[in-house]
């Protein structure tokens, strides 16, 4: 069934506009606090830096070994660098610094005529703030530290898409209230809200997500695996979920779904979702 799943999509163009975020991973160890002032030290351990691309175009790269072609419009990697430290025995992310470069960022026009599928990744940093673009594309419009409160689905409502993908926290500010637990009718409340898109899906972390086009309603749960890192899971999921919306498969769910968990299990988007990997991760739950 999987197989028969990804086949579908080997005939489909695709582009990804959107923001390209450079994650920089720094090893470090932590050496206590300063004796004076309220400043934690840490010592800077021999190794490696490594350098990722995540946001849009680590969504092209998830999709590139499913479809006929992804084409990826979006500004200069040095644009949008986010620096982490991380704990050189543990993991753990101790500080992140950001960089935006953001009058480099150049206008786009998309007729999106010319694709099967047109992907919108906006995060918030400015870069899909000039796009031009014609009705028809599936969109993410993703909350972080940066941009809190003010990028928000709203902002995208003159727009007909043919799908949307959020997660809670963008889900509770799209209807300004808190939502932790997404019910049947919480959901046909995002649908009805400003939304003007085909099918809408919510990522509910640890609960699975759900899926509506205002008239059906699907929930999946997670897969359960080891997770190394969440970083880029959502973006994995979205990806998918475009395709399937695109596609307008009968379950929408399990190819995102499926794919999210598979990009838990490297450090944010140290690798990409392809054929292979996807499958083999398939098996574990058969």
């Amino acid at each position: 069934m999987l197989k028969t799943r990804i086949d579908e999509f080997k005939k489909l163009n695709v582009v990804v506009v959107g923001e390209t975020i450079t994650d920089e991973f720094i090893p470090v160890r932590y050496q206590g606090q300063s004796m004076k002032s309220f400043c934690p030290v840490f010592e800077l351990v021999d190794g490696e830096i490594q350098r990722q691309m995540g946001g849009a175009s680590a969504i092209a790269r998830h999709l590139e070994g499913f479809v006929a072609k992804v084409d990826v419009f979006s500004n200069d990697p040095s644009d949008i660098v986010k620096t982490r430290y991380m704990d050189a025995g543990s993991g753990q992310k101790h500080l992140e610094f950001n960089h935006f470069n953001p009058e480099n960022f150049q206008n786009v026009t998309i007729n999106t005529s010319d694709y099967d599928v047109v992907i919108v990744a906006d995060f918030g940093h400015g870069f899909c703030d000039g796009l031009d673009i014609n009705d028809g594309f599936h969109l993410m419009c993703q909350t972080n530290s940066h941009n809190f409160g003010f990028n928000r689905l709203s902002k995208w409502k003159h727009k007909k898409k043919k799908s949307v993908c959020i997660d809670l926290r963008e889900a509770s500010l799209q209807i300004n209230h808190r939502i932790d637990d997404c019910s049947d009718e919480l959901l046909v409340e995002l649908y009805d809200y400003e939304l003007n898109a085909e099918d809408l899906f919510v990522t509910l972390g640890k609960q699975g997500s759900v899926y509506t086009n205002g008239k059906d309603i699907n929930r999946h749960h997670t897969f359960p695996t080891q997770i190394v890192d969440t970083i880029g899971a959502g973006d994995a999921f979205f990806g998918f979920a475009a395709l399937c919306s695109a596609m307008d498969l009968k379950s929408k769910l399990y190819l995102p779904s499926l794919a999210a968990s598979l990009s838990t299990t490297w450090l944010c988007n140290e690798y990409a979702v392809n054929p292979q990997k996807l499958r083999d991760h398939a098996d574990r739950y058969i």
